[in-house]
Formats: structure tokens, sequence, C-alpha cells
């Protein structure tokens, strides 16, 4: 017969993360293009592709969410050089992830494979 033998448990020490570190209330996206057809193109909607979404389901979750496009000028005093342009998720498009965004002012086309940030508020219930 074997006698079963006890296992020292181990201890962790739990380390305080510091409170200079925050945490990042925005995702990554980026600008694939306008909407268009074989013809012509919408402007005013905005392909995004979010990192991490890979299907129309993981889509859902940031329909409403806010997006910002944040820009550098080459004009303007040292506080004001970065500017903001505000969008919202309207929709999915296709059925791989990327989705459909509005502007308050379309994004310029130099804009196109640019970083934006999707933000992770407002939260739906």
């Amino acid at each position: 017969m074997s006698q079963a033998v006890a296992q020292p448990t181990k201890t962790r020490s739990i380390t305080k993360k510091s409170a200079s570190t925050g945490v990042r209330l925005w995702v990554r996206a980026k600008f694939l293009g306008f909407r268009r057809s074989k013809v012509q193109q919408n402007v005013n909607q905005s392909i995004l592709r979010i990192e991490g979404v890979n299907d129309r389901t993981g889509a859902q979750y940031y329909f409403g969410k806010r997006v910002a496009y944040v820009y550098k000028t080459s004009s303007g005093e040292k506080d004001r050089r970065f500017k903001t342009i505000w969008g919202r998720i309207s929709r999915a498009h296709g059925n791989t992830g990327a989705v459909l965004a509005r502007f308050n002012h379309n994004l310029p086309p130099r804009a196109i494979g640019a970083t934006l940030r999707v933000m992770l508020f407002p939260q739906r219930a």
C-alpha cells in the first residue's frame, strides 16, 4: 500500500501595481478606406478594421462606440498642435469583422491606413 505524501503548498506574494500605470480605455483600429461601389464611393461612411475582431458577431459589441482620429497639425501653438475628428460605429461591413463608422467631418483621404482609437465607452446596458 502506498501512502499519500502531502505536498507543501506554494505561496505567492501579491505585488501591487503602481498607481502611475493607467488603463487604456480604447482599442486600436485601422482606417481601410471609404465604403464604395464600382463607380462611386461614399466618403461619409468609413470602413474600419478593429484589432482583435474577426467576425460579425464580435463586431456587434462595438456598435455605438465612439471613434477618434487624432492627427498632428503643422501650425498652431504647442498645446494646440493635435486635432481630433470624432465619429461613431454604426454597423458591420461584411463577415470578417470590419465595421462602418460615420464621422462628424469626413475623414481626409490621407488618413487611409492610419490608426484610429475606438473608445470602450459609452457602455450599452
